[in-house]
């Protein structure tokens, strides 16, 4: 299942938070509900977008910190492999080149979201800041959805480790 959500998680990512913005902007046209003050929106807009680059910065650290090791890297054999760290192993498994497109995507994706957020409080008119609300539901998808998985590569590197401990 994990496999399968991977292989399209932007799209995933995307479709879900799309989706959910839609059911809220229909209950909203449907129910009339009041949204946030403009000034609450904008706001709010602003600290998504700023928390949006925060946490690609977190995940370009770790990123660098992956490729770093990989250049100084072991190539295991099967005469030395237990000898060899994990890491090492890790480095050699087709599992680290996903991982790095894995978070190469998160760090494009969570830059869009910090930018479309910006973009969008310079170019909105006052009477459409409304669709502020509606955007800040995709960008807390987007940003819940990519620290989702950015901890669950890192659990599964970690249950890595523990499996070779244990060993």
């Amino acid at each position: 299942m994990l496999d399968w959500y991977f292989k399209k998680a932007l799209i995933i990512d995307y479709t879900l938070s799309i989706l959910i913005s839609s059911v809220v902007y229909c209950c909203y046209i449907h129910y009339k509900f009041s949204l946030p003050k403009v000034g609450v929106l904008l706001s709010i807009t602003g600290d998504l977008s700023t928390i949006s680059l925060t946490f690609a910065g977190f995940i370009l650290t770790l990123l660098t910190i992956l490729v770093t090791f990989k250049t100084g890297a072991q190539i295991p054999t099967d005469e030395n492999q237990h000898l060899v760290p994990l890491f090492d192993i890790f480095f050699s498994t087709p599992l680290y080149f996903k991982t790095i497109t894995l978070l190469k995507n998160a760090i494009k994706s969570l830059i869009v979201i910090a930018m479309i957020g910006y973009v969008s409080k310079l170019i909105l008119r006052d009477q459409n800041l409304f669709f502020l609300f509606f955007y800040d539901i995709i960008a807390v998808c987007i940003i819940t959805l990519t620290l989702w998985r950015n901890l669950t590569i890192l659990g599964l590197i970690l249950s890595l480790q523990k499996t070779r401990s244990e060993n």
